[in-house]
């Protein structure tokens, strides 16, 4: 039998490293005997080369050659910072001593640069992961042994070291400034492609104003939107701050991109919306990752034509819309979002063929997670055992329904046989490996659920009313049932959240649709970002805004900061409706009270310190300084805040007023 050889073997046969592995060969080798100074025969000499070369038992490859020459070691997750080496048991102490001075060696090689296998946190952690074909896989009846979490549990981050952000700070996270411009000049050039008559150019400050009237809109769901224009309906927030022709124009020319610059040979059919999704999913990357974490499905709702990108959903409150997968916290933060198409562009598409479109979802999905720091759910659309296993060697822990078809007939109880036992029974199996379990429990109907570190755990007792006995008994829950329970409800939560206040539509472009529903999720996560950091900040509940003023007091503050931008004071603006052209929102009216002051100015207007100019009014009595605490009457206004605020020998409220 031929021996196996190690690196001091490797090393006299390639020398210093510099030359191919044939090239300090001669022809006088065929002839040598094999002896104890490791001289091998040219016969010899191929066969082990063609073993270590099928074998790739090297941890390193050069940057410079293809991933055939990369030797690695299949079995054992490797580090960046430390060198897995290959075992072999016919080598001595001396010789694996020497092995790792011939790794370093080659590390430190001018002529070559080398780069570690592939770890769990690089970019594409799904090279190496492990795949089990089914006729392979093997059960035992033994219960599933528990593995310790070893999660380090992270600490929540708040926004700022004394208090929360205002709405807008959150949102403009997601959709900062640039955005914005990016909208005004793409809806300008697609108005222009459109020869759209008498059409004036907008800026981000209408754009503004336009995104901030969507949600009012949103908030208050009229059967039409024109309602909101009409006498007997009318909303002063949205009618006095654009003019209905001009919102039906912007509408219709809304764009995030050139047309003109998409490719012919385009592939993917969202580009058209990339820009904005790209700007959401960026932020969403940045936030501090919890540990408890869910994998689902959401759906863009979308009733017009659009049948390659069409799905009904049944277990949605609307069934039919655009499909997304979500990864979100469990109280419903989104930190990663793919959207489906026929054309998984996002996907790789060995992988997907290994792990099917769940599977290959939720790889894609974890790819930014760090190591033995999440514990991931999702349900029986996700579920597979290959997945489990890859998760578990990228070392996340996890759990969730799952069909028995996808893990080749498992020796589990079926359903009828689980009833017989009972309501809280449960069966439960375990891989051969040891690294997967599966559980079986009957509550009102069985369910089967999977997980690569606990199933039953440390059961708990639960109260479930009986029909027969009309009355509530106790039921023994799985801890499995009970984590599941308590984290997959994120994805629905952030469902709800999207859609009690989505922005309503009528258009039949499914952009537009798409476009404002990533407004929407912006606001979810900048209100669950919110609601963390007043909790955090120990803000009363009474003092903490819920969803409903969170957007009503964005919307404001986007009209009111877009008006700023774009109408100055006393001049005419397309946006204005003909009631607010005829009497400016800053010029005073000829009455003697303080009405014509602003109510509230929001503090984003109030502390940017941009054009806040002092003017006297023309009121034939003095107003109210709205400096606090202030008891002096003034004639001076600010012509953007439009408050009165005095300035006296003693005091200069104007400038208090202004900073903070």
């Amino acid at each position: 039998m031929a021996k196996k050889h190690c690196y001091r073997d490797i090393m006299d046969m390639i020398g210093d490293g510099m030359d191919s592995e044939l090239s300090g060969l001669s022809d006088d080798d065929d002839d040598d005997d094999i002896d104890e100074d490791g001289v091998y025969p040219r016969s010899e000499l191929d066969k082990i080369l063609k073993e270590i070369e099928e074998a790739e038992l090297s941890v390193f490859k050069p940057i410079e050659e293809s991933d055939d020459d990369l030797f690695i070691e299949a079995n054992e997750p490797s580090s960046t910072n430390s060198v897995s080496q290959p075992s072999t048991t016919l080598c001595s102490e001396e010789e694996k001593s020497f092995n790792d001075e011939f790794i370093q060696q080659f590390k430190r090689s001018p002529a070559l640069q080398f780069t570690p296998r592939c770890t769990p946190n690089d970019q594409t952690p799904t090279v190496n992961l492990p795949f089990v074909q089914n006729t392979d896989i093997q059960w035992t009846n033994k219960p599933f042994i528990s593995k310790p979490l070893n999660i380090q549990a992270l600490v929540p981050e708040i926004s700022t070291t004394h208090q929360t952000l205002s709405p807008i700070e959150y949102f403009m996270n997601y959709f900062p400034e640039v955005e914005f411009e990016n909208m005004a000049k793409y809806t300008n050039l697609n108005a222009k492609q459109k020869c759209i008559e008498n059409y004036v150019d907008t800026t981000p400050g209408e754009i503004k104003v336009f995104v901030g009237i969507h949600l009012i809109i949103g908030c208050f769901k009229n059967t039409s939107f024109h309602m909101y224009w009409k006498d007997n309906f009318r909303i002063n927030g949205i009618a006095d701050n654009m003019a209905l022709d001009r919102f039906l124009i912007l509408r219709s020319c809304f764009h995030v991109i050139d047309n003109n610059n998409i490719p012919t040979n385009n592939i993917d059919t969202f580009i058209t919306v990339r820009p904005l999704y790209n700007s959401f999913l960026n932020q969403c990357k940045k936030l501090p990752v919890e540990t408890y974490l869910a994998a689902g499905k959401q759906k863009i709702v979308f009733n017009g034509e659009l049948d390659e990108l069409h799905y009904n959903m049944e277990d949605k409150p609307c069934p039919w819309g655009v499909k997304t997968f979500l990864l979100c916290s469990q109280n419903g933060i989104v930190y990663n979002i793919i959207l489906h198409q026929e054309n998984m562009i996002e996907l790789n598409p060995e992988i997907q063929n290994k792990y099917g479109l769940g599977g290959s979802v939720v790889l894609k999905l974890v790819e930014h997670l760090e190591m033995d720091k999440h514990i991931l759910f999702f349900d029986h659309f996700f579920g597979s055992y290959n997945l489990f296993m890859s998760l578990d060697y990228l070392r996340i822990k996890a759990a969730g329904l799952v069909r028995i078809n996808s893990f080749a007939k498992p020796p589990i109880l079926s359903n009828r046989e689980l009833k017989k036992l009972g309501r809280g029974a449960s069966y439960e199996v375990s891989s051969a490996d040891e690294k997967i379990g599966i559980i079986k429990w009957f509550d009102k109907k069985t369910i089967t659920l999977a997980s690569n570190f606990i199933t039953s755990g440390q059961p708990d007792i639960i109260e479930r009313y009986d029909r027969k006995k009309k009355s509530y008994i106790e039921v023994s829950r799985p801890e499995i049932v009970k984590l599941y329970n308590d984290t997959i409800r994120g994805v629905f939560i952030n469902d709800h959240l999207t859609g009690i206040y989505r922005v309503f539509l009528k258009s039949q472009e499914w952009t537009l649709h798409m476009l404002f529903h990533f407004f929407d999720m912006g606001i979810c996560n900048s209100w669950l970002e919110y609601t963390n950091d007043a909790q955090a900040a120990n803000l009363p509940k009474k003092n903490t805004m819920d969803f409903f003023s969170f957007k009503q007091k964005l919307a404001q503050t986007l009209i009111t900061v877009g008006n700023t931008e774009i109408a100055p004071r006393n001049c005419e603006s397309p946006i204005l409706s003909p009631k607010s052209i005829k009497q400016p929102k800053y010029v005073s009216t000829n009455c003697e009270d303080d009405s014509s002051d602003s109510s509230n100015s929001p503090d984003e207007l109030r502390y940017d310190h941009i054009n806040h100019l002092p003017e006297f009014d023309d009121l034939k009595d003095a107003t109210l300084c709205k400096n606090e605490g202030c008891p002096k009457k003034t004639h001076m206004t600010c012509t953007k805040c439009n408050v009165h605020l005095c300035i006296t020998k003693k005091r200069n409220c104007f400038y208090e007023y202004h900073h903070q």
